[in-house]
This record gives structure tokens, C-alpha cells and sequence, in this order.
């Protein structure tokens, strides 16, 4: 494989873009100039030749899937190892992957990039593991999928972290020697979710703020609706008491996010011991710094409230009657207006 300088792989890849379009959009390259008699010689050929038919129209999807599929003879080697070779192609804003049924844009930006914790230190190449630098890129026969394998390259440096995110119940990992399909069907076998979160699930990838960025950290504390609440539906929805989650819902600060109370890399069962919500622990997790003070027995019988107030509401037989009764009154003007 021919290692090309920076320069030649950018005029290379100008080229192909020039040239592709053409191609991606099902459009024809437009025709050189005729000359004079090449002209005289169509025009008297075209007068007397019977009127060609029209090509069959093929659909853009068509076309695009087709185009998305071509195989280009563009093998290189990155001039660098860092971000300079990758952002060649994927620092334009128009880059997309077509696929059969979807196009995503696999542009970069650089100038989040540059505002991420990984903006000094860390290439392309330390959490993009698992490619072979063709154009386009190709799966490693025998590798990880690139996207998976890109999720998790945070443990080759976040080894603590890791190790931690391991041992919880969000852990990729089954028991040894078993394959990736098996660990999933045994997951959903013991009533577990078929799929875990991994490192870029929560943290992102390209946009992750440093710890040092306050604005940013800040804004991060109010994402665990989206955060976790993506895949436990149910639990945020009741994060609903009047003191931790209607507080957090509008934007509270000081109102405690998920990993706040159920901790974030070693996430574990309610009922481990070990957990920072299990019974046994909730006084020590209540009385955290920046939470609450003079944690008893009397102040934790609120804690069945943080996530079920809404239940109980409801099944208060005052609370019912109040509300139905409301509501057909309510009703009842509406059809009088």
C-alpha cells in the first residue's frame, strides 16, 4: 500500500468528489465542446437517424443506494496518525452514508471537536480502533463492529472507570467463552435487556465536555431524562416527587440527577446491598454532601416517594374522587360553551 503525503490524499479526494457527484446523484457529466465538423456532422446525422427513446427514469433512491455500494480503487494510508488524515474527508459538511434506508452525515466539527475533553492528546485513531483506511471504509474481516468497538475504546485509558462500568449490570460482557450472539440471547433469557448502554451511549463521542468546563458540566447534570430515561422509561417517568424530580424537570440545580442517587459507572440492582439505593444504604446516600442533613429513620421513609408519589397519589381514594370529579365538571362547561 503506497503511503501518500497529506497534499496528494486532498487532491486525490478532490478528484473522487469532484467526479462522484455525478454518480451519487444519477446526473451525467456534462459533454466537451464540439468542434465545428463534429457539430456539422451531428446536426445532418440527427436529421436524418429516427428520434432515440427516452431513458427509463430510475429513482433517486435507486440511484444513491446504488452509488453507496460502488467500490472505489482509492486504497491510501493516512499521512498522519492524527487529525489532519481523517478531517481531509470528514471535515466537509456534506459528507454523508447512504444507505439502503437511511443517510447519516458522518461529518466532524471540528471547531466542538476542538472544544472536547479529547481536543489535545487524543487522534482520530485512539477511539476509532477497529478500521482498514480505504475509502470507503471497510470492516476488518474477523474485527469488532467499528461502531461498537469506537463505544468502548474509552476503557484504554479510562481504566478505572471501565472497570467500575464492569462490574454493574450495564456490563457488555457474559460469562467466558461465550460468543456475542449467546451472551445476548442469555441476557434476554434471565429477563435483561437484549442490549446495554456503552461508553459513547451515555457520553457521546465527539462533543464530550471536559470536567473542567463548567458551563458545560453544568448543563449535563439536567440530561438524565434523556440520558437514562431513553431506556428506563418507566423509572423517569416517575421521577416526579415534589422535592427531587418536578424540581429537576424544571431545571433545578441543586435537584439530584440519576447518578447523583444510583451512582454512574457501577450502576447496580436495587436490591444489591452494594447498591446506593438499597434500604441499607439510603442514609449514607441521602446524606451526601450538597444533600441533606440529619438523615433518620423518619427522614428516609420519604424515599418511597421519589419515584412513587404519582402511585400513591392515585391510589388515594380522596385524591381519585377530587380528580374524576373535577374532571367531568370541567367536561361539562365545555360542552355548554
Amino acid at each position: 500500500m503506497v503511503r501518500l503525503h497529506e497534499g496528494i490524499v486532498a487532491a486525490i479526494v478532490a478528484v473522487v468528489v469532484v467526479a462522484v457527484p455525478a454518480v451519487t446523484l444519477g446526473l451525467a457529466a456534462a459533454p466537451s465542446a464540439p468542434t465545428a465538423q463534429a457539430g456539422a456532422a451531428e446536426a445532418a446525422t440527427t436529421a436524418t437517424a429516427a428520434p432515440k427513446p427516452l431513458p427509463k427514469p430510475v429513482s433517486a433512491a435507486a440511484t444513491a443506494s446504488a452509488a453507496a455500494t460502488r467500490t472505489y480503487d482509492l486504497d491510501f494510508t493516512l499521512p498522519t496518525a492524527g487529525k489532519s488524515g481523517c478531517l481531509v474527508c470528514h471535515g466537509d459538511p456534506n459528507l454523508a452514508k447512504i444507505g439502503v434506508e437511511t443517510t447519516s452525515s458522518i461529518y466532524v466539527d471540528v471547531a466542538q471537536l476542538q472544544k472536547s475533553a479529547h481536543a489535545e492528546g487524543t487522534p482520530c485513531t485512539g477511539c476509532h480502533l477497529d478500521f482498514a483506511y480505504t475509502s470507503p471504509h471497510k470492516q476488518i474481516e474477523g474485527g469488532d463492529d467499528w461502531a461498537a468497538a469506537a463505544k468502548l475504546a474509552c476503557k484504554n485509558c479510562h481504566k478505572d472507570a471501565f472497570s467500575a462500568y464492569a462490574n454493574g449490570m450495564h456490563s457488555p460482557a457474559g460469562k467466558p467463552g461465550q460468543t456475542p450472539d449467546e451472551t445476548v440471547k442469555a441476557r434476554v433469557a434471565a429477563g435483561k435487556p437484549a442490549n446495554v448502554p456503552l461508553c459513547g451511549d451515555c457520553h457521546g463521542g465527539h462533543v464530550i465536555p471536559s470536567m473542567d468546563d463548567t458551563p458545560a458540566m453544568t448543563a449535563q447534570h439536567l440530561t438524565g431524562y434523556d440520558m437514562c430515561g431513553t431506556c428506563h422509561i418507566e423509572a423517569a417517568a416517575s421521577y416526579s416527587d415534589y422535592y427531587h424530580g418536578a424540581a429537576y424537570r424544571r431545571g433545578s440545580l441543586d435537584a439530584p440527577s440519576c447518578w447523583d442517587c444510583h451512582g454512574y459507572h457501577e450502576i447496580l440492582a436495587v436490591d444489591d446491598r452494594r447498591s446506593p439505593v438499597h434500604p441499607s444504604r439510603l442514609a449514607e446516600t441521602c446524606g451526601q454532601a450538597g444533600c441533606h442533613d440529619n438523615v433518620d429513620e423518619q427522614f428516609l421513609e420519604y424515599a418511597e416517594l421519589v419515584h412513587g408519589h404519582d402511585a400513591l397519589r392515585d391510589a388515594n381514594p380522596v385524591f381519585s374522587l377530587t380528580r374524576d370529579t373535577i374532571g367531568r365538571a370541567v367536561e361539562t362547561l365545555r360542552s355548554l360553551l
